[in-house]
């Protein structure tokens, strides 16, 4: 059977590549000059931080980093399926940029105190650029929550469109008992869902758009189809659905079927794989 572990950096490598990958589409494009520099920069690091993920999973995988982010088959990738959803308007941008950092921060602080050394030395380094884009998601998140009618119902409907697949980030890897068992995730993805949606919660009862996490309370909901070109078809993942409780948000049931942890993916994913491994299929061998 595979290492666990390998499982495990894959997801958190192909969040980071994938998402840089969307990120970096902002270039020339976003409404700002500023933010076109910013959300380069930001691409930028997230695909730096990938590099580093998959020089670590190299032993377990027997596979170059160029060979493991470029290189697999788009059943082979594990990144979450709200990485690969394309941009959207600016609404949309920003509530998925705020999510996943709030997600990545609750789980980059976790792998900190992992028993895999590499790993935890690998998070302490990434988290010295992180918490810039959290700095970015936070700023721009008060800016449209506090902003006119337009950019609070753009944002709204951003954060009600991606909440979801956000809540996806935390679908367990295979394997994730043993992972914890040995203090490899010090934190089980359940857990960890549980703090991050304390943490938003939190932040939208304050900005008066709780009325999001209360759209799927008591129930959990469909996130996709994961049939797509050559991605085996199977379950539709749902995902735990949420109430609030005792003052704060909380996750109601679990997941089920299997969504992007287990290479399961939208149809958005294959036009993505296609772009952005297109040249080192052409030109094998070619390397970052």
């Amino acid at each position: 059977m595979p290492d666990p572990r390998l499982g495990l950096l894959l997801a958190l490598a192909d969040d980071e590549l994938i998402l840089g990958h969307r990120h970096s589409e902002w270039t020339g494009w976003a409404p700002y000059l500023e933010e076109d520099l910013a959300f380069s920069s930001i691409g930028q690091d997230e695909i730096g931080h990938a590099r580093l993920l998959y020089e670590l999973a190299e032993p377990l995988a027997g596979k170059d980093p160029d060979a493991l982010g470029l290189g697999r088959s788009p059943e082979d990738y594990r990144n979450a399926i709200l990485c690969e959803r394309p941009n959207g308007d600016w609404g949309y941008t920003i509530a998925r940029q705020w999510l996943y950092d709030e997600a990545d921060d609750v789980r980059l602080v976790s792998l900190e105190r992992s028993s895999f050394a590499e790993l935890a030395a690998a998070v302490k380094t990434i988290r010295l650029e992180e918490k810039y884009h959290l700095e970015h998601a936070r700023e721009w998140f008060s800016r449209l929550a506090g902003g006119s009618v337009e950019a609070r119902q753009r944002l709204a409907q951003g954060l009600e469109g991606a909440l979801p697949e956000a809540m996806a980030l935390f679908e367990a890897p295979p394997d994730e008992e043993s992972l914890v068992a040995d203090g490899v995730m010090p934190v089980s993805s359940e857990a960890m869902l549980g703090e991050w949606l304390g943490r938003i919660g939190r932040e939208l009862e304050e900005n008066s758009l709780d009325w999001v996490l209360s759209a799927h309370q008591g129930t959990g909901g469909d996130m996709v189809p994961t049939s797509s070109g050559e991605i085996e078809a199977g379950p539709t993942l749902t995902v735990p659905g949420v109430e609030r409780r005792d003052g704060r948000w909380v996750h109601v049931g679990g997941f089920a079927g299997a969504g992007g942890r287990h290479g399961k993916h939208s149809e958005d994913f294959l036009p993505l794989w296609e772009e952005m491994t297109g040249l080192y299929r052409a030109l094998p061998g070619a390397t970052w």
